[in-house]
């Protein structure tokens, strides 16, 4: 593998770029999300959502703390301000209260944007959720090709295989570069071996982001030559080339990574790269990074001089980083800072990341519900590519 140009720090992430929607690099929004960690292209948001942010003060017991955060997710999943905050809202509930959510997670199949309709499968597939497999189904004739690949891909995870192919041509075949990203994410996270030649192939694609997409894809499929890459990228000395490395190798989660991980907390020279540090030790049940991430939610000392990277959009993905960290970090320490930023944030798309942070550090193991299947059914193997089609 070649190894990229340097490219401005905020590089996408692992979730929906077309339609407005941009992200930086903060996996697990996620989900998308990176992972997570939205923000909207060219705009603001219309302010905090409204009856959002809880009064600021003692939150008194946990359970209360967690209605709060809860209150404040379905809440996102409404706003209308802003696309990316119903991601944000719908990533979160699906991390951090995937039954008592589950129903708002569901409405996202319905929402007129198609960035949310992509978040909204994609969570119904990582939960395996039965209950919404005839609603899935009729996003596969979905108008948007991403949101059909979301749903190819939680339809797989629910054992149901026959149009998985599909994501091989979307990756290979299909015109939209964004379409090929959104398609080489979604193939890493169904975790099947099987996926590794098209990403290898993709690894290969003309447009740089897919390139990146496909590589953290096989990084998260744990083959050697993306853990090479992956490995040569975060010692570059490039901060945008770090950022990436470190991030893809901390979604990974595997401890072999723990020390490269430890030495990038301490000794990178971007926040951001210390921040995707701090989440993947997190991810390890490491809490090296915690007092970093909580510092970093007042992070306001953007660099300057990049004309590519406004100064207020690094501060909220510095912040929106840290809560990730903390969410992956789990220690009761961050509940209170986490709590001030999802009271007086102004910006909705802060607070329902530390809603979605709130709930993983509190979360308990949920009750069974019985719109969910109690043993999902095994993804099967990928199947091969069908015949290839080029969208217009």
């Amino acid at each position: 593998m070649t190894p990229r140009a340097p490219a401005a720090l905020h590089r996408p992430g692992i979730m929906l770029h077309r339609l407005g929607i941009t992200m930086p690099h903060c996996p697990g929004f996620t989900m998308l999300h990176r992972l997570t960690v939205l923000m909207l292209a060219g705009a603001g948001c219309a302010g905090a959502l409204g009856g959002c942010a809880a009064t600021p003060g003692p939150s008194g017991s946990p359970w209360t703390l967690r209605q709060r955060a809860m209150d404040a997710l379905k809440r996102g999943v409404a706003y209308r301000g802003n696309p990316a905050v119903r991601v944000g809202a719908v990533e979160a509930l699906q991390e951090g209260a995937a039954e008592e959510g589950l129903a708002w997670v569901r409405l996202a199949l319905l929402d007129s944007h198609a960035g949310v309709r992509f978040a909204g499968c994609v969570a119904l597939g990582k939960l395996q959720d039965a209950g919404s497999t005839d609603a899935l189904r009729r996003r596969l004739e979905d108008a948007d090709a991403s949101v059909r690949a979301a749903a190819i891909f939680a339809l797989h995870r629910l054992g149901h295989t026959q149009r998985s192919g599909e994501l091989g041509d979307l990756l290979l075949a299909n015109g939209d570069p964004l379409v090929r990203c959104n398609a080489a994410m979604l193939l890493g996270r169904l975790g099947e071996p099987s996926a590794a030649p098209l990403l290898a192939r993709a690894m290969r694609d003309k447009d740089p982001r897919v390139q990146d997409q496909a590589l953290e894809a096989m990084g998260l499929l744990d083959l050697p030559e993306a853990r090479t890459q992956l490995g040569f990228l975060a010692n570059s000395g490039i901060g945008s080339q770090e950022a990436f490395a470190v991030a893809a190798l901390g979604e990974a989660a595997r401890p072999a990574h723990l020390e490269l991980l430890r030495a990038k907390l301490t000794s990178a020279q971007h926040m951001e790269t210390r921040l995707a540090a701090a989440r993947g030790l997190g991810l390890l049940g490491e809490r090296d990074g915690l007092e970093l991430a909580i510092a970093a939610l007042r992070f306001d000392r953007p660099r300057r001089g990049e004309p590519e990277d406004d100064p207020q959009a690094q501060i909220i993905r510095v912040r929106l980083m840290a809560v990730r960290a903390l969410a992956a970090i789990g220690d009761e320490r961050a509940l209170q800072p986490l709590e001030r930023v999802m009271s007086g944030s102004g910006d909705p798309r802060l607070q329902v990341a530390a809603a979605g942070a709130l709930l993983r550090i509190l979360r308990h193991p949920p009750p069974a519900s019985p719109g969910s299947s109690a043993s999902p059914a095994r993804p099967a193997s990928l199947p091969p590519p069908t015949h290839a089609r080029t969208e217009p």
